[in-house]
């Protein structure tokens, strides 16, 4: 499997959706609306079908729920061509994100007098802390949680404590030997005083110490503040995905 197909699978798992329609190698997940990532069609697999009769049903999926019809591609994607044909239909270049990796071999071992608590299950004040920092209004909340809820691998919540509040959180998720690190957010009056990278190097140590011997992340390519984080602490990116959406039914 080539490392590209590999991530996206990860991806999948680590971001389940409510609803997923497999068709034809293309990945559809349905979440009501909450996050592009689970409201998306991933054509991850070779396809057989006429790319305008697979369009054509996916828009109708998407359509009959009050959603917008949300491609990700990643340069892998089948048919090759499929980026062109949908920006010829109206569909609209957006939030190009790049997909980096690291050996966790070669990270560093935690630093700083932070103190972290991990757990391998979401918390309610883990959940209560990142609904704070994102911030989530209560509908999304419950929809995050349930989201949650769904993730089949291993999963680590780490929080960041000090002088007693909480300075950041991040979460993790573990499936063949990979790391998969998300929602890493930070108090933002602490931001810039190195605290991501605290938050970032324990989440990577519990990840190494539950046998995982690499870690991936996705970052928007224009956050420049994590994109420097991220290379501080070795990094690299492997691929960028964007996506391609119709902004009217």
């Amino acid at each position: 499997m080539n490392r590209t197909l590999l991530l996206e699978e990860l991806s999948l798992n680590a971001h389940p959706a409510y609803q997923t329609i497999h068709y034809d190698g293309w990945v559809l997940r349905l979440t009501d609306g909450f996050t592009r990532r689970a409201n998306s069609v991933q054509p991850l697999y070779k396809s057989t079908l006429p790319v305008e009769e697979k369009l054509n049903y996916c828009e109708a999926q998407y359509g009959v729920r009050g959603l917008r019809t949300v491609f990700k591609l990643t340069g892998a994607h089948h048919p090759v061509d499929l980026d062109h044909t949908l920006e010829k239909r109206g569909y609209e270049f957006d939030a190009e994100t790049r997909v980096q990796t690291l050996a966790l071999d070669s990270a560093p071992s935690p630093e700083g007098s932070a103190w972290a608590v991990l757990d391998t299950y979401m918390t309610p004040i883990w959940l209560e802390e990142f609904a704070r920092l994102r911030p989530l209004l209560d509908e999304e909340r419950d929809a995050f949680t349930r989201l949650q809820l769904q993730i089949a691998p291993r999963c680590g919540y780490v929080r960041l404590i000090v002088a007693g509040i909480t300075a950041g959180v991040a979460m993790g998720v573990i499936e063949r030997g990979w790391l998969g690190i998300y929602d890493v957010i930070v108090e933002p009056a602490l931001r810039g005083q190195g605290y991501g990278r605290q938050i970032m190097l324990h989440l990577m140590a519990w990840g190494a110490a539950q046998g995982a011997s690499h870690a991936y992340l996705q970052v928007m390519a224009n956050n420049a503040p994590a994109l420097q984080l991220y290379k501080g602490l070795g990094f690299k990116n492997v691929y960028s995905y964007w996506y391609r959406q119709k902004y009217a039914f």
